[in-house]
């Protein structure tokens, strides 16, 4: 019991990773000095604190709620510039209070921002279009630096990779990101594939993708979730979409929360 107790108590900050989409849900705008604004409304549930792939608590939960505010300006549909800047609603989490009962801690404020110039070179090809994407990322610590914070306080930087593509009923988006943290934070690599259908009804279209995501950090925590999600391109100016992701594997490679679901709904307007 003191072992675990001592490992908990350098359970410092509750890794959440940020959201991994681009404004306007990686689609738009696709034209010169172009710009849009998207809110997504985040939730998301830990069953249990892992240690490795095991309960070392089970039904020791997390409850996180997040508002994020982005935007995205385009100089040339080719070049942007993208802010991420989320706010904790309200999170809450159960940790053992060294005596076999719980004890709770909660979190609420603003999250780091993120900034990216992600760079595209487009391409269109017989029955195929789509583009492929470099991204240098930079971090800024705006949160707070109590006992339990959601995101971490600490600069960073980082570097994404994608490629993309689109048929008349297929499409395919796939991505590669790493960050790296001034601190004590451990470095990270995240990994997607999304595959879709698109369709069209009443004047307007949208897509139904299955997305994997897999998350590692080099302090050994390895994460594989993914779920379905649906986006509604309603007039070219207004967007929405729903995402839902659920943890198929969750190892943690020190005691963290774990084993959970997430829930995403963003609105985007685009002009």
């Amino acid at each position: 019991m003191r072992r675990r107790i001592g490992v908990l108590a350098a359970l410092s900050l509750s890794m959440f990773s940020a959201v991994a989409d681009e404004p306007i849900m990686n689609m738009m705008p696709r034209w010169d000095n172009g710009w849009g604004l998207q809110l997504i409304d985040e939730y998301r549930h830990e069953d249990d604190l892992l240690l490795g792939d095991r309960s070392a608590y089970s039904g020791f939960t997390e409850n996180v709620h997040l508002l994020h505010f982005q935007g995205v300006y385009t100089w040339d549909r080719s070049v942007r510039l993208t802010c991420k800047i989320p706010y904790v609603l309200d999170a809450r989490r159960e940790l053992p209070d060294g005596f076999g009962g719980k004890r709770v801690e909660h979190d609420n404020g603003i999250g780091d921002a993120t900034l990216a110039l992600p760079l595209k070179k487009y391409f269109n090809l017989d029955g195929r279009s789509g583009s492929w994407t470099f991204k240098p990322m930079l971090r800024v610590p705006l949160a707070g630096d109590d006992n339990y914070e959601i995101y971490d306080n600490e600069w960073g930087v980082g570097l994404g990779l994608g490629y993309e593509f689109e048929m008349h009923r297929l499409a395919f988006v796939s991505s590669v990101s790493g960050w790296t943290y001034e601190d004590e934070d451990p470095s990270e690599v995240h990994l997607s594939l999304d595959v879709g259908y698109n369709f069209r009804a009443r004047g307007t279209n949208g897509t139904l993708f299955w997305e994997s995501d897999f998350h590692y950090e080099d302090n050994g925590t390895k994460t594989f979730y993914a779920g379905p999600a649906f986006y509604w391109n309603f007039n070219d100016t207004t967007h929405m979409r729903l995402e839902w992701k659920h943890d198929f594997y969750d190892y943690q490679g020190k005691l963290n929360h774990g084993n959970g679901d997430r829930f995403l709904l963003s609105l985007g307007v685009v002009f």
